[in-house]
């Protein structure tokens, strides 16, 4: 990302940065919360969000929130083991400590929060309205995890027109092989494939 950035266009996307998923008590979690300290995801993350907001860049979070009983998961949707799992565990429920965004990348009051269903931040939510209503043409993304909601937004968002920039070092999943297949295979198909630091330097530009 050498060119600089149009701050009036663009929008930083934080996805399923939540408790089940990112620290070790999470339903969620497994191995991820030490694949994130290892290579330093959060604090990736915690600087773009930083220079992000100095700079006035539009910010959405993207968060995972079902209803108690998990009513948005279609009893045949339930035999795949992804919402299997989910509904074993009963994680990421709305309004529980494990659906919450985790403390350290905390929405303010004038950002987006989006609640959602499935893999993708777009499908069944206000995502994209939200985001034309302000103009953006181009999407910068952090999240968990890579092979799941980061790949399944950038393709909704891909296919709606948006401009895609993956920061790889802001994104994660529970295991290398899934991470970093995605992020060489699929994802620069659909986006440009960039960095924290090179992010932070364009917005001074």
């Amino acid at each position: 990302m050498e060119e600089k950035i149009d701050r009036t266009t663009t929008a930083l996307l934080l996805l399923h940065w939540q408790n089940d998923l990112a620290k070790p008590e999470g339903k969620s979690a497994m191995e991820l919360p030490e694949r994130i300290k290892a290579a330093h995801t959060l604090e990736n993350t915690q600087a773009v969000l930083k220079a992000s907001r100095e700079k006035g860049i539009l910010v959405a979070y993207v968060r995972a929130a079902f209803r108690p009983g998990m009513p948005e998961l279609p009893e045949a949707e339930k035999h795949a083991p992804l919402a299997s799992s989910i509904a074993a565990t009963k994680s990421l429920v709305d309004g529980t400590w494990g659906g919450e965004i985790i403390d350290e990348l905390k929405p303010i009051e004038s950002e987006l929060v989006i609640n959602n269903y499935s893999t993708s931040g777009f499908c069944g939510t206000p995502l994209d309205l939200l985001l034309r209503n302000h103009g953006i043409k181009t999407v910068v993304i952090s999240g968990l995890v890579t092979n799941f909601v980061v790949e399944s937004t950038t393709r909704d968002a891909f296919n709606r027109g948006y401009f895609v920039t993956i920061l790889e070092d802001c994104v994660n999943s529970w295991s290398e092989e899934w991470h970093a297949w995605t992020l060489k295979n699929i994802l620069p198909m659909l986006a440009t494939i960039s960095n924290s630091k090179a992010y932070i330097d364009a917005l001074g530009k």
